[in-house]
């Protein structure tokens, strides 16, 4: 029975559909093992607006995080690679350029026995251990750290209330003051709406992003 090999398949948009497929990256060694983490996140506090509504500032659900490791090697003594350096230009154009058709990185999914996940690449790292009596690298280690993309729209449904959450794919040209204020009747809510979803430069949101407005309590 042939071996199945570790895949990073990446696409163009959240919905990962066959029709966004920009490439796939199948890696030439498995990894020996790898790492799950998930990080704990405490309620925010509700914030009472004018009058008198609160918004439940709930943060988005846990994403998982995985740190792996695989070996890239061109010594001859293992079929599937035939050059390093171009090997590792293509993972990173896959997983870490941005694209140039839609303002962001890929969305990728990772694919080896249980291990299935809709995730982003956070960071690359490469040890190169062997070198040809030129000094081009001939085996090299690449460290990865994935960070999974949670799709809110299925765990939490788009609702359309202006008392419900509400989940928002951002769009060119969008502003997160203007959005709270279309929402909440309120734009200075902003900052809350960037700290429930981990957002650290608000007036740069990524096209293709998914923002969780959270519900107001009566």
């Amino acid at each position: 029975m042939a071996v199945l090999l570790l895949t990073i398949n990446a696409f163009k948009s959240s919905k990962c559909s066959k029709s966004d497929l920009v490439g796939s990256f199948t890696v030439q060694l498995n990894p020996t093992g790898y790492t799950k983490a998930w990080q704990r996140k405490e309620p925010l506090p509700p914030i009472t607006l004018a009058n008198g509504l609160k918004i439940s500032m709930t943060p988005p659900p846990d994403a998982e995080e995985i740190d792996l490791s695989f070996t890239l090697d061109d010594t001859g003594a293992i079929p599937g690679n035939s050059n390093i350096v171009d090997s590792i230009k293509s993972l990173k154009a896959l997983c870490i350029d941005v694209n140039s058709s839609t303002h962001t990185t890929n969305w990728l999914k990772l694919i080896w026995g249980s291990l299935q996940l809709t995730c982003k690449m956070d960071s690359l790292s490469v040890n190169y251990t062997l070198f040809d009596f030129m000094g081009f690298p001939i085996r090299a280690v690449l460290t990865a750290h994935f960070k999974e993309v949670v799709d809110l729209d299925q765990k939490l449904g788009k609702l359309n209330s202006p008392d419900m959450s509400h989940l928002i794919e951002i769009k060119e040209g969008d502003n997160l003051p203007l959005m709270c204020e279309d929402i909440y009747g309120d734009s200075s809510f902003y900052l809350q709406v960037a700290a429930a979803n981990d957002i650290v430069d608000f007036r740069n949101l990524v096209p293709g992003q998914q923002i969780l407005f959270p519900r107001l309590e009566k």
